[in-house]
């Protein structure tokens, strides 16, 4: 080795050409750039690396200013003709422009806010390179510089060809620091380090679906090489590409089914016995209507697992309205039958409560149900933990409250958990860690996980893939479809009169605002508020109905007393936000009013929608948006055509599609983790055909060697050892 590797300086870590080398060693960055790039996660060379490109461009040829085309973007190499500055009463600098020529017309380059010492650079008959978009100065339009570029790029070395002459990588933009830069650090960078990368991945993987090593793929997607397709860059699809999203699907999918084989080696109490069953069919006679064909399956599936002497670990997913809570009840009914505990924890105290009070109703109190919130009493709450720790066979039914401390289960067998998205990961394993009884073998509880938001299947494989998942598509019979219009402002009278009709035959009406109070934020002030909205919808325009207003900073008793209120028709109109997205059940309410909808997920609102076509009533909802009318508001035709699929459809599936594709995974993961999977390059719309290809990969590798103890998968396994476990830590479900 040589003398300057063993030593500790920074030259140490270059000549080393380690992946862990801090950025700031890499030619042309230095710590002011590294402070930069920290603040995109970019902290060392193998973070830099991995920072890839978002689109690409191609510089490949050159054009002359007679074939430009207006809007278009081009590469031409110009002779520097004369500068001038053009002094603007608005601005603080003086525009800077450059006349060039390409031999035979001219073209103007415009900078208005022009750094210092620009008139150095732009010297005459200088040769340079740029790379801008083609407009027409039409104030010139009969002068010899009708042609002209904002703010092109320049590449002054005509000897360097990483810029122009080829396709160039484009990335997404950082605070003082041009794409031109940019990619001459990652040149430098990959010089130096591209060959430290090891390959995790089986060799055998790779010839199968012949994909390229590591490094010459991280060479490849930065700086493509010589008759490379711009179109199978742009839409991610030559080899290099695939190759990223490969490994990046292959070690998340190892990681989620792992979780799901160790599942299996825990152990569990088997239930579904004959008492229990004869339970089951005893409480489904008690309900006041037949459960659907697959609440049936659904019902079947948990049975099925829940015999097993292991834990079952399911997702039970449908969409607004198609009973899931019910089957939820009655596999519950089960296992209380048996002798065991039921816990089932819901996000917010009004879904808690309204969960408890359905249980009662549903089976005229038979089904021994208990509630625990964080309002409950002192003396309630001993009485319970009393209860709790004889042993007694009930379904506690609550909050958070359900994972302090000093609540103890004697035997908790089954937990359930609402909408587990709107949950850490720590507060799941709680729950779950409450039901484990130690001994030779520890004693893990059975868990099913509800959500009303319908997840994409591609998705459910990767978020949830340690989970096996039931989906309730059906709704229960004699539900009409809420009709679901989409009302630009100007147009809101007839759905206002059409709201005031409903009040009128004694219905009641909801009003949902993206926000509780009026806000001078950038990007907000427009936007309505339901506090003041509240006030004018009950002073100017529905004086005659009682208004309520709910919102998050109300304290959880003055937020149950207004709910109590609207389900007795005590309030007619309520003002919310979205804190009444999920398990509201007001079946008198047969209108749902979203003002700024354009501000929501289509899943977020097809849940609000939800709200209403409850009862036996036809059922309304109105996509009210300033998408027209408002210049600050995102680009209206995209905007517009996402609301227009909720116009369209009830089927919170299809929505849910269109919704992965449009916002990405956060809407279905929740804003707790960050609405984030850790993919660098992988999209779970675009590249499904590489996901289900992965995934049987690891199906195959986990049935021939789980351990990853066979010398071929030596390296995958040093990998998980090193950072892989950690790196996806947070996105287990239990």
């Amino acid at each position: 080795m040589p003398q300057e590797a063993r030593s500790s300086t920074p030259s140490t870590q270059w000549s080393t050409y380690k992946l862990d080398t801090p950025v700031q060693f890499v030619k042309g960055v230095g710590p002011r750039l590294s402070t930069i790039f920290a603040k995109h996660n970019i902290k060392t060379v193998k973070d830099l690396l991995t920072f890839f490109p978002r689109t690409y461009e191609d510089r490949s040829e050159f054009v002359k200013i007679a074939q430009l085309r207006v809007g278009q973007k081009a590469t031409l190499r110009l002779k520097i003709l004369y500068t001038k500055k053009i002094p603007i009463r608005s601005r603080p600098k003086p525009l800077f422009e450059a006349i060039c020529s390409d031999g035979y017309q001219t073209i103007s380059l415009k900078f208005f806010n022009p750094y210092h010492g620009i008139e150095t650079q732009f010297t005459k008959n200088r040769e340079i390179t740029v790379s801008g978009v083609a407009k027409i100065n039409y104030s010139h339009f009969d002068h010899f510089d009708h042609f002209e570029m904002l703010h092109p790029e320049i590449i002054w070395d005509q000897a360097t060809n990483i810029n122009v002459g080829r396709i160039i990588p484009i990335y997404i933009e950082i605070e003082n620091l041009s794409n031109r830069l940019l990619r001459k650090i990652l040149w430098e960078a990959i010089q130096k380090f591209s060959s430290a990368f090891t390959e995790d991945l089986p060799i055998e993987i790779l010839k199968k679906h012949s994909l390229p090593q590591l490094s010459q793929a991280i060479q490849m997607i930065h700086f493509p090489p010589q008759g490379a397709s711009i179109k199978a860059l742009s839409e991610f699809k030559t080899s290099a590409q695939e190759r990223i999203i490969y490994e990046e699907f292959f070690k998340f999918e190892y990681l989620v089914l792992k979780q799901r084989l160790n599942i299996k080696k825990e152990k569990a109490i088997s239930f579904c016995h004959a008492n229990g069953i004869q339970t089951l069919n005893a409480f489904t006679n008690l309900l006041p209507f037949t459960l659907t064909r697959e609440q049936k399956t659904a019902i079947n599936e948990i049975i099925f697992d829940m015999a097993k002497p292991i834990p079952m670990n399911r997702l039970i997913q449908g969409d607004v309205g198609s009973g899931k809570t019910v089957v939820a009840f009655l596999t519950a009914s089960i296992v209380l039958a048996e002798g065991g505990q039921v816990a089932l924890m819901a996000p917010t105290e009004i879904l808690a409560e309204q969960h408890f009070l359905n249980a009662q109703k549903l089976f005229n109190g038979k089904l021994n149900t208990a509630f625990l919130s964080g309002k409950t009493p002192l003396s309630e709450r001993k009485t319970l933990q009393r209860r709790l720790l004889s042993g007694e066979s009930m379904l506690l039914i609550g909050t958070h409250a359900l994972i302090q401390e000093q609540i103890v289960f004697k035997n908790l067998n089954y937990a359930l958990i609402d909408e587990q998205h709107r949950f850490g990961v720590e507060q799941r394993r709680i729950l779950r860690n409450k039901g484990i009884q130690p001994g030779e073998q520890s004693i893990h509880p059975h868990i099913l996980i509800l959500t009303a938001t319908p997840i994409p299947r591609t998705l459910a494989l990767t978020a949830y893939g340690d989970l096996a998942v039931t989906t309730i598509k059906e709704l229960p019979p004699g539900r009409s479809p809420v009709i679901t219009q989409v009302i630009q402002e100007k147009y809101k009278n007839p759905a206002y009169h059409k709201i005031y009709s409903e009040l009128k035959k004694g219905r009641q009406v909801y009003f949902i605002f993206p926000l509780i109070q009026e806000s001078d934020a950038e990007g907000f002030t427009h936007l309505k508020a339901a506090t003041t909205a509240a006030e004018t919808l009950q002073k100017q325009v529905f004086p005659e109905f009682k208004v309520g207003l709910l919102h998050g900073q109300l304290k959880a008793d003055e937020k149950a007393i207004i709910m109590e209120k609207f389900k007795k028709n005590e309030i007619q109109v309520l003002v919310s936000t979205t804190v009444i997205e999920v398990g509201i059940d007001v079946p008198n309410a047969t209108v749902m009013a979203i003002e700024h909808s354009e501000r929501f997920g289509l899943s977020q609102l097809h849940q609000l929608r939800g709200r209403v076509g409850r009862g036996e009533y036809q059922s309304y909802c109105f996509l009210f948006t300033l998408l027209s009318t408002n210049k600050n508001a995102v680009d209206s035709t995209i905007s517009l055509k996402r609301l227009k699929v909720l116009e369209n459809n009830n089927d919170g599936f299809k929505i849910a599609e269109e919704d992965l594709e449009i916002r990405g995974p956060g809407e279905f993961l929740g804003t707790r983790q960050s609405g984030a999977l850790p993919f660098r390059m992988a999209n779970l719309v675009r590249d499904t055909s590489i996901l289900f290809r992965s995934r049987d990969d690891v199906i195959d590798i986990l049935k021939k060697d789980p351990e990853l103890n066979q010398l071929e998968h030596l390296a995958l396994k040093k990998f998980f050892t090193r950072e892989g476990n950690d790196q996806f830590e947070w996105l287990k479900t239990s």
